[in-house]
């Protein structure tokens, strides 16, 4: 398959106002964004993203594959990403499971790519059309090893499109995968979103050795994050499962392996503040602050818009990057608060709260194939916040 190194600028920006599903504005902003190469095997409810990808991405002068299974896609994304052009998958729950080898290799041979997992309940095959939040944890410890991958959750369409940008400039910048989590409701959910004139976007095309790259107006050290010799090039490119030094050659020793392991935590972190940061809402009088993410947040906010009215002092904590956790800035708001998570899973995110808050918070688990009422929400913050109204 032949892929050509540019896509079509002219043709691949929709401008304007669009109706349309969280999975087709994450299609449309992995577009905007360059993409050259989609890989995936259809799986509800991601599969809607391959459907319009198979549609348009050819006509910007892309490519597109179905694969045989998500093994094929995902070391399919990693081959076309080494010919230094963008390349993403998308898939949910099974299939996110079947990739984690391959999510490892990704890490290890710092190849950037954008993988989107539209989550869903389970486990197993579970509820393949039900929305939930249960591979949270798994986009940290999902492979072998220790690893970090950025990892960006949107809460609307707008935020779908955005994200998927967002997404392949942190992956071009920091060379490494970056997934997008996302769920059954926004999958389907209809909104209008804007997608900007092609030159109001910031779009960060692969760095050749020599070349300095910038991001956020930053300028990436290329000690953290070494240039990328690609396959077919002038210069030999280098890349294995094994333990390498920056070249890229293989090197088994102690002192290579941990100054391997330590730079590839080290740059997602040092570059950390650059990923989408937590939406602050009515915190600052706030009494009680109810951390969330997701389709959940929608909910979340309504129930905290509602509370207010009732004189209740309450805020909401969006997370809009996952990994690396936004600890500094939930400390901040949750030392001396209440705090109440609210997630579609039995406890992922509350874990890494109670971590970094040192301390034991309240906990509102939904599991029952959909984002959790509004109501129920606004029942637990009256609950927890008993007589203390402004």
């Amino acid at each position: 398959m032949e892929i050509p190194l540019e896509v079509n600028k002219e043709a691949r920006v929709l401008s304007g106002k669009h109706l349309e599903s969280g999975n087709v504005a994450l299609a449309e902003g992995a577009i905007a964004a360059g993409l050259h190469g989609y890989f995936g095997y259809p799986i509800t409810p991601s599969s809607t993203i391959m459907e319009h990808m198979a549609k348009r991405l050819p006509k910007v002068g892309g490519a597109f594959m179905q694969a045989e299974d998500e093994l094929a896609s995902i070391i399919s994304t990693i081959g076309c990403s080494w010919t230094r052009r963008k390349a993403m998958t998308a898939t949910s729950g099974p299939g996110f499971s079947l990739m984690q080898e391959g999510i490892g290799l990704a890490v290890f041979t710092e190849t950037p790519l954008v993988l989107v997992n539209v989550m869903r309940g389970g486990p197993s095959t579970g509820l393949p059309t039900y929305p939930a939040q249960q591979e949270l944890m798994q986009a940290h410890f999902g492979s072998h090893g220790d690893y970090l991958v950025p990892t960006l959750a949107p809460a609307s369409v707008q935020e779908c499109f955005n994200m998927a940008i967002e997404a392949f400039n942190a992956s071009e910048a920091l060379r490494a995968p970056v997934f997008i989590l996302s769920d059954q409701v926004l999958s389907t959910l209809k909104e209008r979103y804007d997608i900007p004139q092609p030159d109001a976007l910031e779009i960060i095309d692969r760095a050749k050795p020599g070349e300095k790259l910038s991001w956020k107006g930053e300028t990436i050290s290329d000690i953290l994050v070494p240039p990328m010799n690609c396959f077919g090039e002038e210069r030999k490119a280098f890349g294995t499962g094994l333990s390498h030094d920056e070249t890229g050659h293989v090197n088994l020793s102690a002192d290579t392996y941990e100054a391997l392991m330590n730079r590839l935590k080290e740059k997602i972190l040092t570059y950390s503040h650059l990923l989408p940061t937590p939406e602050r809402h009515r915190i600052s009088d706030a009494d009680l602050v109810v951390v969330a993410y997701g389709s959940t947040a929608r909910s979340v906010k309504y129930a905290v818009n509602k509370a207010r009215k009732k004189g209740l002092r309450v805020g909401m904590f969006r997370l809009k990057t996952i990994w690396p956790f936004p600890e500094e800035e939930l400390r901040e708001v949750g030392k001396d608060r209440e705090i109440l998570v609210v997630e579609m899973s039995q406890g992922q995110l509350i874990w890494p709260v109670e971590r970094f808050l040192y301390k034991k918070v309240a906990h509102l688990p939904y599991i029952r194939g959909e984002i959790p009422p509004p109501s129920r929400i606004l029942n637990e913050i009256e609950q927890l916040l008993g007589g203390k109204r402004s």
